[in-house]
């Protein structure tokens, strides 16, 4: 049985949600040698407002407020489209 259109953009929007935070978990991985990322949806699956925490080597010796802008600079074009999130940043 098929869909209803409603139904499916439920669907839709869901996997493209979870694309989302995988895009941006990926992004800071790559950019910031993260050797653990956890990116989630706070809003309730509309997509603007995330809890992001990383962990990053590249942490190291930084304040906070400098890891802080190390994580939004990556995900500038990503913040852009929100309403808003939460950092948590550490390098262990």
């Amino acid at each position: 049985p098929a869909l209803a259109p409603r139904a499916q953009r439920a669907l839709c929007a869901a996997a493209a949600a979870g694309d989302k935070e995988q895009a941006m978990a990926d992004k800071i991985t790559k950019e910031l040698g993260a050797t653990s990322v956890k990116v989630d949806d706070i809003s309730g699956g509309c997509g603007s407002m995330y809890n992001i925490t990383v962990v990053s080597p590249q942490f190291e010796g930084k304040r906070l407020v400098q890891q802080h802008k190390m994580v939004t600079e990556v995900l500038k074009e990503d913040i852009a489209e929100m309403h808003g999130l939460t950092l948590q940043t550490s390098a262990k």
